[in-house]
């Protein structure tokens, strides 16, 4: 059986930017939390920090994450194909 890479690739891209973009919304809706809580296990009071440029940040992570997951995704699938052609078993 052959994979297609380029679904494959697309398919982690995809999935990668759902699951980063799920992960922002959630440091973002916890942002005081978060930074509370660092606060505290270092004994300390980050209360006066800010994080900022958060959207830019996050296209900039969103775009590189997905990048690199549809590549890994576009390899493995090469990989597959290819050592499936040139083994005697085939791979299921």
């Amino acid at each position: 059986m052959k994979i297609n890479p380029t679904s494959l690739g697309l398919a982690a891209a995809l999935a990668a930017a759902i699951l980063w973009s799920v992960y922002s919304v959630c440091v973002f809706s916890l942002l005081v939390a978060a930074i509370n809580l660092s606060g505290d296990m270092a004994y300390t009071n980050f209360g006066g920090f800010e994080w900022t440029q958060f959207f830019n940040r996050f296209l900039v992570n969103l775009a590189a994450l997905s990048f690199c997951a549809g590549l890994t995704g576009w390899l493995a699938a090469g990989f597959y194909n290819r050592l499936n052609e040139n083994s005697d078993t085939k791979l299921p």
